[in-house]
């Protein structure tokens, strides 16, 4: 029984991992472009991260964590979680990514991987600990 435990625990990180470089992908091509219009960082950083917000909070509840439609109440509920948690992963990130940018004179692209790479573990552990977890129905 344990063994089935872990496999469902491995193949929950691994769709949590596929749905985070699908959107990470998605949000550095949209980042990328935008800088390189003269958008501006910050902005550019805004507007690519709504885009992957979107995109992996449906992948996450549909796919991530297959969770079953529970009704309208119950997902605004985790939208209004998961959009809390992803706009700390946005002040925290885009203030990294000016440090980075700004201080550092890293190349934007660069910067907006090792934000990605900075901020995504601690987003996993509070997506599966917090807003996706399973309630037990007692």
């Amino acid at each position: 029984m344990t063994s089935v435990k872990i496999s469902f625990i491995n193949q929950k990180t691994v769709r949590f991992i596929l749905v985070g470089a699908i959107g990470a992908i998605v949000e550095l091509v949209l980042f990328s472009g935008f800088v390189r219009v003269g958008l501006g960082i910050l902005y550019s950083n805004f507007i690519a991260f709504h885009c992957a917000f979107a995109l992996c909070f449906f992948l996450h509840y549909h796919y991530t964590y297959q969770r079953p439609y529970e009704g309208t109440r119950r997902i605004f509920g985790g939208f209004v979680q998961y959009a809390a948690l992803m706009y700390v992963q946005l002040i925290i990130g885009s203030i990294l990514l000016w440090f980075l940018i700004e201080k550092f004179y890293w190349i934007a692209e660069i910067a907006k991987i090792v934000q990605i790479g900075i901020v995504t573990p601690l987003s996993y552990i509070i997506q599966k600990l917090v807003i996706f977890r399973l309630r037990n129905e007692s």
